[in-house]
């Protein structure tokens, strides 16, 4: 019987070109999986930035566009830092060192209570037991259930109290100015921090100027509350045909730590919202303004400053770089007048993805945003916890337009 078969030369060069066949295999199956990795790194990084945008893009619209409400936004320049963040603009703005910025909202509606419940306003003299300190107020019986406020479960409570004259303008900044040029004023306001007693139906504000949340009487802080009390609250609010009703604060910051977007409600602890270390992480948060001025100029406030250009850190920069006296100033704009509000987020990859051909993203020179100048990706300010390189970054952004304030509405 004649029997062939395959010599041992044939053997080795089959087994030579079939894995020639099955390495090129594998180097592809390789670098299609980095691409794989990469585009799915890039995937997230949009989700999680539009996601964040969305939310605070929708928190601001929804604070400012219903009829009937009432709104401040506080904001903070690189105030996400320190033991208490959010607290105070920071020193070095305007470097690329500067934290990521806050920003508080305070809204209250003239008929609904904290959860939606019928809790109107009461149109008519602010009940005031005792200017204090502390200052306490009685409260309408129709905002309890008993001896609960409605929508609570405890009898003592802590709560914003936001308060509106009915007849009563301020401007902050040119006294006496609302009865030749009422448009340029809105109407006296203030949100107060108190403790509500159910039992006693009273709300007692501390004697602590951090009690007064926000106010539109005068540009710089109070020094007490009694002088808050005495200069502001019983002329221009408590003696006034007012309402009083319970206002909502929503505070949004970033834990430069772990690259979260985080959200306070109410004052209340502040819940990670998106980012962290298991996801893409949210390095910078940065917000500009776009006012326009009496003069016709459009004054921005969260960028590197540049008074000459009616370019300014943070609003407390614009108000000390005007002449409290002169109307026309050309960079002064009413912060009321807000007409975009630009918001900027830097995302970081959850993890140094390979590239195609072997190693990691080098470093990258990111554009500035806000009040912060072009970096790179090995600078300190993205953490000292974990090195900045081999991540991939990416910028976002969106515009809101702010179409639909009134002269009620006052920040």
């Amino acid at each position: 019987m004649n029997s062939k078969g395959f010599t041992m030369i044939e053997l080795l060069i089959s087994v030579a070109i079939f894995a020639l066949i099955i390495g090129g295999l594998t180097l592809a199956f390789v670098q299609q999986q980095k691409q794989n990795n990469i585009t799915q790194e890039a995937v997230d990084l949009d989700q999680t930035a539009r996601a964040t945008l969305d939310y605070i893009a929708s928190e601001i619209r929804n604070a400012v566009s219903r009829q009937g409400k009432t709104f401040s936004i506080a904001f903070t320049n690189g105030g996400s830092k320190g033991a208490n963040p959010c607290t105070s603009d920071t020193p070095d703005a305007g470097t690329e060192d500067s934290p990521p910025d806050c920003l508080n909202i305070f809204t209250w509606d003239i008929t609904r209570g904290q959860a939606g419940e019928a809790l109107p306003s009461t149109p008519g003299l602010i009940q005031v037991v005792s200017k204090g300190p502390p200052l306490v107020l009685q409260l309408p019986t129709e905002w309890f259930a008993g001896n609960n406020l409605i929508g609570e479960s405890q009898q003592t409570v802590n709560v914003n109290l936001g308060f509106r004259s009915r007849s009563a303008l301020c401007n902050p900044l040119y006294l006496g100015i609302c009865v030749s040029d009422p448009g340029l004023c809105s109407e006296c306001a203030a949100i107060l921090n108190a403790n509500v007693n159910g039992a006693t139906k009273q709300a007692t504000i501390s004697d602590s100027t951090a009690s007064i949340l926000a106010q539109n009487f005068q540009e710089n802080p109070y020094a007490s509350l009694t002088d808050f009390v005495n200069n502001a609250f019983e002329p221009g609010i408590s003696s006034q045909v007012a309402e009083m009703t319970i206002a909502q604060s929503r505070a949004f910051r970033i834990d430069t730590v772990n690259r979260e977007f985080e959200v306070s409600q109410n004052g209340g602890p502040f819940q990670p919202i998106a980012g962290g270390t298991d996801a893409p992480g949210i390095v910078d948060l940065q917000f500009v303004f776009n006012l326009q001025a009496r003069s016709g100029a459009v004054t921005k406030v969260g960028v590197p400053s540049d008074p000459a250009n009616c370019r300014f850190a943070d609003f407390q920069e614009l108000r000390d770089s005007t002449d409290a006296t002169n109307p026309a100033d050309i960079c002064y704009a009413y912060e009321k007048d807000v007409r975009t509000i630009e918001i900027y987020l830097l995302v970081r990859s959850k993890v140094r993805p390979q590239l195609i051909r072997g190693g990691t993203i080098p470093v990258q020179t990111i554009p500035g945003i806000g009040d912060v100048l072009e970096r790179t990706t090995d600078h300190a300010s993205f953490g000292a916890n974990s090195a900045g390189e081999g991540f991939m970054y990416r910028t976002f952004s969106t515009t809101i337009y702010m179409r639909n304030t009134t002269r009620e509405d006052f920040g």
